[in-house]
């Protein structure tokens, strides 16, 4: 699967190809295209194969796999684009390498993967744009640039519930499998529909997603509760809330989510810095008093999710977490070969531990 990751260089490189020239109007033509087709672009469209994936990039080597990058790091950002917010593509796009090189650096040795998504309201043509997972400059931009925002504001709540929806129950994350978590965000200045029906997920994910996808769920439609409770058993999952600390907003959010899991924050430019610093806080590589860089309420508003979450489910792991050169047996395997795996009789010995064939990394 390769192993080429996002840098500045390919990031400007990939705009001029897709000749996103400006930092404003980066999907004016979608929106068009979308309008005039009645269709999102397939690579934004969460009907066309609905499941999203991040998985370990794993390279033939020797009969065996070889991990080129690391283990991968689901990290999914659904932004509101209605109303006020109907420009934050533009944003996401502006910020896109700060916000990759902030979140490498809080996770090292990891392989980040980004999925941006947007969301707006269930009157809108489209209720949420879901890219796939991606890591590569080139493929991220692409995305970004098909997203088609309705920007309308249209009833007060809007509709986040099926971008959070799509997280718990499509997809497919080895943090998961592993017994990690991944990462969800949940970007507005709304408080949030609790309807969550039938109809919507088949208008929304395609109209074969029960036989397909989502079997067995067709007559036992979670409610919103149920949904968040399934999403924070595989992300953990917060809510950048544009508003203030008190308002209707957050107060609904709060009851919806937690009071650990809502942050207010006072505009998306620095999304980037309140990222990176939750998932930095969550896995345990800085600390509360390392936070440089924002207000101290915010600081303060941070200081009160559970630091260290994701390096207590570490240390519950049965073996390390994978890294780049770690040699997989096959493809489809969860965990790479361990040492005692290669040459017990070895081990006995005090001798070298090798695997059976030659091992040269990358």
């Amino acid at each position: 699967m390769g192993r080429e990751t996002f840098s500045v260089e390919s990031y400007r490189a990939a705009r001029r190809e897709y000749e996103v020239e400006s930092d404003s109007g980066v999907t004016r033509r979608a929106e068009q295209r979308a309008r005039d087709t009645g269709r999102l672009n397939e690579i934004v469209d969460p009907g066309v194969k609905p499941m999203r994936y991040s998985k370990i990039r794993l390279n033939p080597h020797q009969k065996k796999w070889i991990a080129t990058v690391g283990c991968p790091m689901d990290i999914e950002v659904s932004c509101d684009t209605t109303g006020s917010m109907g420009g934050e593509v533009d944003t996401e796009m502006a910020v896109l390498p700060e916000l990759y090189e902030a979140v490498a650096k809080v996770l090292p040795g990891y392989d980040p993967q980004l999925c941006l998504g947007i969301f707006g309201d269930c009157d809108d043509d489209f209720v949420i744009c879901r890219p796939q997972f991606e890591m590569e400059a080139p493929k991220i931009v692409n995305y970004l640039k098909e997203m088609a925002p309705q920007r309308a504001g249209g009833d007060y709540p809007e509709d986040p519930q099926y971008a959070m929806f799509a997280r718990a129950y499509l997809t497919d994350a080895y943090t998961n499998h592993i017994g990690l978590k991944g990462y969800h965000f949940i970007v507005t200045d709304s408080i949030c529909h609790r309807s969550i029906t039938k109809e919507q997920i088949k208008r929304i994910f395609g109209k074969e997603i029960f036989e397909n996808e989502l079997k067995n769920m067709e007559h036992h439609i979670p409610n919103i509760k149920k949904v968040i409770k399934d999403l924070k058993k595989k992300t953990h999952q917060f809510i950048l809330l544009l508003n203030d600390i008190g308002g209707d907003e957050y107060e609904d959010w709060r009851e919806l989510c937690g009071e650990d899991s809502v942050i207010c924050i006072d505009f998306t430019e620095n999304l980037p810095a309140v990222i990176s610093t939750i998932i930095g806080l969550t896995e345990g590589t800085i600390d509360i008093t390392e936070v440089k860089g924002l207000r101290p309420s915010l600081i303060k508003q941070l200081s009160k999710i559970k630091l260290g979450a994701q390096a207590e489910l570490r240390h519950k792991l049965p073996y390390p977490v994978p890294k780049a050169g770690d040699i997989f047996a096959k493809k489809s395997d969860l965990w790479p070969i361990q040492p005692s795996d290669c040459n017990p009789e070895a081990e006995m010995l005090g001798e070298p531990i090798v695997a059976s064939e030659e091992i040269e990394y990358l």
